[in-house]
């Protein structure tokens, strides 16, 4: 490549550095770019440093010190995008956006130091939020500097400062059992409430199958089998994705996809509406469950559990609270937690560590059995 010399001699240096190179190459990413140095006194030393900058260019890819967080980030989520589930990575991008690009916007990648991490840590505090989604925004922020580690040299002594903070796990359990969840007699109260009979059959629905809220609206007829009393969980819907309205996809994990049972009186409620939607002009078994032609959007369905839950006064729950309640009511009637596992599409470990001490009575069960055993000695 040729060297230059500065036209212009009002640019020259005082010390006379006038020559410069100039030369193409390609990013990382297969962007063809062009590289204009500073000035040099000689032009053989304007070559030497072209050389240099070109061998360093084989070697690994240029690091740019000016280069912005945000751009650093927005490479991050691109990789990203490829690697997770398109609900996944909505939901990432939605939280990242508002609690990390938002305070990070406006640095450069090189000028973040601890007392600028630190500084966040403080903004997440105010927040208000939960420890367990404070830690999620500080592991994807490490993951976004260690991505900057590699490929723009950012330092990888912050990096290892970085830490999440520690929680108990038996806090963290506690918390969301203590409130989210329905006794058989608070939803006895609940469904009393309830004048529709639509949302009467959805709510019993959740309440005894432990369906999540996806796999309840994802559901068509031909994913039910009424003579064998039978639900085919194969689907997931989700409204959660960048530029669709919705979308039908895999379910949560691989032990999601499962076969459950119905109850007498779910199966009885299914088959009544079941009866009323082959009605319906046109009726075929790719209909959803719920709703027909047209799903059960998410909102309507907090909506109106809002509503009854005004109405009926009983604590109030999210969605995803009927899972809680399903999987707590069959503890409490004595199942085996592999048989609960396997119904909800979750571990055994999941299940044994989120619902067992909802249920103080059952810890007592140990002491009870050796108070009886110690009067049949008597």
């Amino acid at each position: 490549m040729p060297v230059y010399r500065e036209k212009n001699k009002k640019k020259w240096t005082k010390d006379g550095r006038s020559y410069y190179f100039r030369c193409y190459y390609t990013d990382m990413y297969g962007n063809r770019k062009q590289k204009e140095s500073k000035l040099y006194k000689l032009s053989s030393e304007a070559k030497e440093a072209e050389r240099e900058f070109l061998n360093s260019i084989e070697k690994k890819d240029i690091t740019d010190n000016n280069i912005s967080f945000e751009d650093v980030y927005n490479e991050w989520l691109l990789i990203k995008k490829r690697v997770i589930k398109c609900t996944t990575f909505y939901r990432l991008k939605k939280c990242l956006n508002k609690q990390v690009l938002s305070f990070f916007k406006k640095y450069k990648l090189h000028t973040i130091k601890m007392d600028t991490i630190n500084k966040w840590y403080s903004y997440l505090e105010s927040t208000n939020t939960s420890e367990e989604y404070q830690n999620s925004l500080i592991g994807s922020f490490k993951e976004i500097l260690t991505y900057a580690k590699d490929n723009y040299e950012f330092d990888p002594k912050i990096i290892s400062k970085v830490q999440k903070k520690r929680i108990s796990r038996e806090i963290k359990t506690i918390r969301e059992a203590e409130w989210n969840f329905w006794t058989n007699e608070e939803f006895d109260t609940f469904i009393k409430c309830v004048d529709n009979s639509l949302y009467y059959t959805i709510f019993n629905f959740l309440y005894y199958t432990g369906l999540r809220i996806g796999e309840m609206i994802a559901l068509t007829w031909k994913d039910i089998n009424l003579e064998k009393k039978e639900l085919y969980i194969r689907n997931n819907f989700t409204d959660k994705i960048e530029d669709k309205v919705y979308d039908i996809v895999d379910p949560k994990s691989k032990n999601s996809i499962r076969i459950v049972d119905l109850d007498d009186y779910t199966y009885e409620l299914l088959t009544e509406h079941y009866i009323k939607e082959k009605n319906i002009y046109n009726f075929s078994k790719e209909m959803f469950v719920f709703g027909n032609v047209k799903y059960i959007a998410p909102t309507t369905f907090r909506r109106k559990l809002n509503k009854y839950i005004d109405i009926s006064k009983v604590k109030r729950i999210t969605p995803h609270g009927f899972r809680h309640s399903h999987a707590s009511l069959l503890i409490h009637l004595g199942c085996d937690s592999r048989e609960v596992a396997k119904r909800l599409g979750d571990t055994v470990q999941v299940i044994e560590s989120t619902y067992y001490h909802m249920f103080p009575e059952k810890e007592k069960h140990t002491i009870t059995v050796l108070n009886n055993f110690k009067k049949r000695g008597k």
